[in-house]
């Protein structure tokens, strides 16, 4: 640990429209029992005493977040959504970087996981601190994998060395803001954070998470958080 505090920043790309949802709304504004999903991954966030403040970065036409219950809260800033998923984490950056130390780390949690446990955030938390090295919450997989082409197999594919990547993702300001522009400078497209760091050559740790951080991408996955998030308040580790 260095000799100044660390802060941690949390970083929620919340620009996207959730196409495969088919809503006549985005995603993150869908009801989640008696939230909306963007709200209720705010809630969770929210509850982590270690994250300094939470920018929410969304498209610069949105109406809805004003209708936000976190619209107004003093712990949450807005920045403008990107085309993509890391353009938007750059704008993120940009926002708080003129606050932040180069000492600090980014935490980037998708919009559309509300089931993520608070346990599950400190452990990612503690464990990169302790190492001094980024890393992302995973889980591993237990299903046969087939490599396909022309909806063929062509391997299967050994399922130890195969984990599912699921967020919060957290590096340093810097590394995080430098990797995500050498992969706009290469054309690359990166699904996460930690795609843009493994092309700095930096490594990434995997601090298991709980498979129940799913990302709602279609109506059926809506239910199914619905699911988990009451189990989950039954329990008292979230």
């Amino acid at each position: 640990m260095h000799g100044k505090v660390e802060k941690i920043w949390c970083i929620v790309p919340a620009a996207g429209i959730g196409s495969r949802m088919q809503a006549a709304i985005p995603k993150q504004y869908l009801k989640l029992n008696a939230s909306t999903i963007l709200d209720a991954t705010l809630a969770r966030l929210l509850s982590c005493d270690e994250l300094s403040e939470i920018v929410v970065c969304i498209q610069a036409n949105d109406d809805l977040w004003q209708q936000s219950v976190y619209a107004t809260d003093e712990r949450i800033t807005v920045a403008d959504g990107g085309e993509e998923r890391a353009d938007s984490v750059l704008n993120g950056i940009r926002l708080i970087k003129h606050r932040a130390s180069s000492n600090d780390w980014v935490l980037v949690h998708d919009a559309a996981r509300p089931c993520v446990r608070r346990s599950d955030i400190s452990a990612l938390i503690q464990a990169v601190l302790k190492q001094q090295i980024g890393g992302i919450l995973a889980a591993p997989i237990h299903d046969t994998i087939k490599k396909v082409k022309d909806h063929l197999t062509v391997e299967t594919l050994d399922r130890s060395s195969v984990w599912r990547a699921l967020t919060p993702q957290l590096f340093k300001l810097e590394a995080l803001e430098a990797a995500l522009l050498l992969a706009r400078d290469r054309a690359s497209t990166v699904t996460d954070e930690a795609s843009a760091i493994e092309m700095l050559k930096q490594p990434v740790q995997l601090i298991e998470g709980h498979p129940d951080n799913i990302k709602i991408t279609s109506p059926s996955d809506l239910n199914l958080a619905r699911f988990y998030r009451e189990q989950q308040e039954k329990e008292v580790c979230v």
